[in-house]
């Protein structure tokens, strides 16, 4: 077989398999997910773990003197392994750090002390059982926040105005059922404020559901101000989850592999 045939031969091939990994991840199809824009992952080359290697610990950014003032944790359960890593990485303490979660009928404070609860949900009015946190929130400007809410932070997150989510510096955020039509519009709205004030640094699925055109259905994503680069960052290129830094929440399960664009580009 002449040399110019083999060559054809190899360039026919090439193309049909870019054309099937394309298809496997829809980046051919009309019909991605209505959110897949808005989930673009920016570099960033310092990060660390704080938390149990579980569900329970977040990626975040390890910025360099970041001055926080405030810390949140908004929903606690039984499971605060970041808070503590946090606290103590950062030298929080009681007056400056605030954890929220109605459902439960004390703080665990084996994981740490220096932390005031209050006893409500996070939402978008002040009553008894919810919480702005707007009386916190206007006292400080270097904002630390983990939010895990069960789909309660869509309404937070419409409540709040573009000037006091700039207040926060890092966010880590885990985002709920990205599978059903009401909450994806609600998540877009979110994700449409989030964007002006912040970049994706790092994102990770949460393996205890699945994915959703090619999207987790809930998925941990950590946040940083835009005020902390000079400049727009470059997308990010390593493929995620990354090894010894992420850990499947389930850990009977496999991770879910973001190894595709929007997440690794």
């Amino acid at each position: 077989m002449k040399p110019v045939i083999i060559i054809v031969l190899i360039i026919i091939l090439l193309i049909i398999l870019s054309i099937l990994i394309f298809k496997q991840f829809d980046l051919f199809d009309n019909n991605l997910h209505p959110l897949t824009e808005y989930f673009y992952v920016y570099n960033y080359n310092n990060k660390i773990r704080l938390g149990n290697n579980s569900d329970g610990g977040y990626v975040i950014a390890n910025i360099p003197n970041p001055n926080y003032d405030c810390y949140l944790s908004c929903g606690v359960s039984n499971e605060e392994s970041f808070s503590r890593d946090f606290i103590n990485k950062y030298n929080m303490n009681n007056t400056n750090s605030f954890a929220f979660d109605a459902s439960i009928e004390k703080y665990p404070t084996e994981y740490t002390d220096k932390i005031t609860w209050y006893k409500k949900f996070i939402g978008d009015k002040n009553d008894n059982t919810y919480t702005t946190m707007d009386d916190i929130i206007t006292k400080y400007n270097n904002i630390f926040m983990k939010m895990d809410i069960e789909a309660g932070e869509y309404p937070w997150f419409n409540y709040i105005n573009e000037n006091k989510l700039d207040k926060f510096k890092q966010i880590v955020l885990e985002l709920h059922w990205l599978d059903n039509e009401e909450y994806i519009e609600k998540c877009r709205i979110l994700l449409e404020k989030i964007n002006k004030t912040h970049y994706l640094i790092h994102i990770h699925g949460n393996n205890n559901n699945s994915t959703f055109k090619n999207i987790p259905i809930v998925l941990e994503a950590t946040y940083v101000n835009k005020k902390e680069f000079v400049s727009t960052p470059s997308l990010n290129k390593i493929p995620l989850p990354i090894e010894n830094l992420d850990y499947p929440c389930d850990s009977n399960n496999k991770d879910i592999l973001l190894n595709y664009p929007p997440f690794t580009n």
